[in-house]
């Protein structure tokens, strides 16, 4: 199989951005679990809680996992309270998805279907991170990452808008001939 990666030298950030935020970005409230892992392309993975209670991964990709070290240090900085809690006898505190850090997080979702060790299909979400904001040490509110790069090419982006426009038309319900809606 080809590698049809671009050099790191050859992406920018509007390159990156219209590969991970191909979708619409809104703002989801996360609390984030101090359970940190990566990928295979090198991105920070964090485990995440969302209303109602279901888990999410929250990917800080490129560019942007640079800025996650602010973020980082504060769930190190949780685990450590999490850890001497426990040893001075809080049980709960002692498994680190009882802690939790509560994070503004605006990006997109994702979608991964991967196999479980019976071979079914197993759906799970990850929200891709463009900007995001937590509460810090002293109680100010840090906020780090980008908002999502436009198109470098503003033709492209207005031959986009005529494409919505065209579609919203197509779709809009149209009255027989005689009739005044």
């Amino acid at each position: 199989m080809t590698n049809r990666r671009r050099k790191a030298t050859q992406v920018t950030p509007q390159i990156e951005d219209a590969g991970l935020f191909k979708s619409e970005v809104r703002n989801v409230p996360v609390q984030l679990v101090p359970v940190v892992t990566g990928n295979n392309r090198g991105d920070l993975v964090v485990k995440g809680i969302v209303s109602p209670g279901s888990e999410i991964e929250v990917v800080f990709a490129g560019r942007r996992k640079r800025e996650a070290a602010g973020l980082i240090e504060q769930m190190k900085k949780l685990r450590a309270q999490g850890v001497r809690s426990a040893m001075n006898g809080d049980e709960a505190m002692s498994y680190p998805r009882n802690l939790r850090l509560p994070v503004q997080v605006r990006g997109t979702w994702r979608l991964r279907f991967e196999r479980d060790a019976s071979g079914w299909e197993v759906k799970s979400y990850q929200l891709l991170a463009a900007q995001w904001a937590f509460a810090g040490a002293e109680g100010d509110t840090v906020l780090s990452g980008w908002p999502p790069a436009g198109p470098e090419n503003r033709l492209q982006d207005r031959s986009g808008a005529a494409r919505s426009q065209l579609a919203a038309a197509k779709a809009a319900p149209t009255a027989p001939a005689g009739q005044v809606s």
